[in-house]
């Protein structure tokens, strides 16, 4: 069955599993803050958004989970999710939560890797 969209393939297996884990990621992103759980709500208005934002940021994530695994757009998903991430990390260093920065700085270094992969 050929599907209308070809998924990304990487010419290495590293390659592929951190284009992919990237992309897992982003996807549990988006499903954890689709969830629109009133923990997700007030962690968004505590960063100074509104609280529907949580699923504009799910929206993004899923969007840039269906990019790194798309051939062809894998370094779009790559711009996509560093700005998401860099607005995450900016947002948390604003309130000076910094406790809260890992899952966004581990999100940003998966997006690194899967952008570097293909340049070696």
């Amino acid at each position: 069955m050929n599907l209308p969209i070809q998924t990304f393939t990487g010419a290495t297996v590293l390659e592929n599993v951190l284009v992919w884990l990237a992309a897992a990621a982003f996807l549990v992103g988006a499903i954890v803050n689709a969830s629109g759980h009133p923990k997700i709500r007030a962690g968004f208005v505590q960063l100074g958004f509104p609280f529907w934002w949580c699923w504009v940021t799910s929206a993004l994530e899923l969007v840039t989970a269906l990019l790194l695994i798309t051939a062809g757009t894998r370094y779009i998903g790559v711009g996509l999710g560093a700005c998401i991430m860099l607005a995450a990390i900016a947002s948390i260093v604003r309130i000076r939560n910094y406790r809260e920065l890992p899952p966004p700085m581990l999100f940003l270094l998966l997006l690194i890797l899967a952008g570097l992969s293909g340049l070696a």
